[in-house]
């Protein structure tokens, strides 16, 4: 067939390809526009948690809260909110805040649900204090460029969990003995993190945050996925040994097996959140050590991890870069730009776009926002990581504690 022949079979269906893409490309942007300013309309609320000298409730309190939390979601429903209020479920934020040698906790969440989100959280920690404050990110300057100029260097770092969602992490009930109230505690997962925070240096500083978005799309994506390793792992044949000769081999569950099964079961019973843990570590140049960040807070993380799910760092997201790793040119501008990046993002709490034209926008010729990754939690989960420290950590030197809640007075007074 000659070639002029070949174009004009083919030209219709290219034209049909051409336009296929082009349409989709201009979907992709036109939610992306809609989902901007649907973010920009989104006002925020930021809350210090003030923690009391002795706090009898842990992590299972915290469970209670954010299974509560969860109903505060909002869910874009029809043409309008999808495509032209550019509605998206609207994220919550759980950040610990290690400086000047003490530890804060900080919650983020929609000025809209403040009166609902702290109505849950005294009802789960009645003796904890909420108060208003100014976000603590504008302590440090607000761009890379100046944080350089104040001859200061941080490092940035993202983690998600490496297996299938469909796997738990260890939780608190791990911690603690099987039965009694919560004053059989004898451990807190958190202890690790105070402690490390404990020994900085003055001037370094540590942030880590959860971003938090309930899943609502999770009897679609990863809730199939732990029905078949469920299967599997109820499967008695032996398909590994059984042979192509007809003959079928059985198994027994290992105790194990049977532990993971319950697990997953339990999992997928539970209310989740999409999340996303990042973290920084910033210190001036002459005392700077990235490995209190990248061992020390990820080592908080990883003892959470069990035989059938570990944390993994998100390497393209870190804050280094060398010659030998791809694209392999300019290592020192794209260190720079991952800084940079990673540095903002920190400070607008950003959540990974949706579209292809939101990631497109928010990439840079030396760094690309294709990278992120999120891992499903459920409540319980999430507040195995963070909680209210109890009363079995020493925290006097780490953690500035009120004297007693403060309380508004009663609505019966007489003016």
């Amino acid at each position: 067939m000659e070639p002029a022949s070949l174009y004009k079979l083919l030209e219709p269906i290219l034209y049909i390809v051409f336009f296929l893409i082009a349409f989709g490309l201009a979907q992709s942007a036109w939610l992306y526009w809609r989902q901007v300013g649907y973010k920009g309309r989104v006002h925020w609320t930021i809350m210090e948690i003030r923690v009391p000298r002795e706090v009898l409730r842990g992590a299972k309190a915290m469970d209670q809260f954010l299974t509560s939390l969860w109903g505060l979601l909002n869910l874009r429903w029809g043409v309008k909110e999808t495509w032209f209020d550019g509605e998206i479920t609207r994220w919550f934020c759980f950040e610990l805040v290690g400086s000047n040698q003490m530890t804060r906790l900080f919650v983020r969440f929609p000025t809209p649900l403040k009166h609902m989100f702290i109505s849950m959280f005294f009802a789960a920690y009645p003796e904890v204090e909420l108060m208003e404050c100014d976000d603590y990110v504008n302590e440090l300057p607000p761009t890379y460029a100046e944080l350089k100029e104040r001859n200061m260097e941080l490092y940035g770092l993202e983690i998600y969990t490496k297996k299938a969602d469909a796997y738990p992490i260890q939780s608190y009930n791990d911690y603690e003995k099987p039965t009694g109230d919560e004053k059989g505690r004898i451990l807190d997962p958190i202890a690790s993190v105070l402690e490390i925070v404990s020994k900085l240096k003055p001037e370094e500083t540590i942030w880590v945050q959860l971003l938090c978005a309930p899943d609502v799309i999770g009897d679609w994506s990863w809730k199939p996925e732990a029905v078949k390793i469920l299967d599997k792992f109820k499967n008695p044949v032996d398909e590994a040994h059984s042979g192509g000769t007809g003959a079928i081999r059985f198994r027994f569950r290992s105790p194990g097996e049977d532990e993971v099964i319950k697990r997953i079961d339990d999992k997928k019973s539970k209310l989740c959140f999409e999340t996303i843990i990042r973290m920084l570590y910033v210190a001036p140049k002459s005392i700077y050590n990235h490995n209190t960040l990248y061992r020390g807070i990820f080592g908080f993380f990883q003892q959470f991890k069990n035989e059938y799910q570990i944390f993994k760092k998100n390497f393209p997201t870190r804050t280094k870069s060398e010659w030998f790793l791809f694209p392999f040119v300019f290592p020192a501008r794209r260190l720079k730009w991952k800084r940079k990046v990673l540095f903002d993002e920190y400070r607008r709490r950003f959540f990974p776009e949706e579209t292809l034209m939101g990631r497109i926008a928010n990439s840079h010729l030396l760094n690309w926002c294709f990278f992120h990754h999120t891992s499903i939690f459920s409540a319980e989960e999430l507040a195995t990581m963070f909680h209210i420290p109890t009363n079995v950590v020493l925290t006097q030197s780490a953690m500035e504690r009120i004297e007693s809640k403060r309380l508004p007075s009663p609505s019966n007074l007489p003016s």
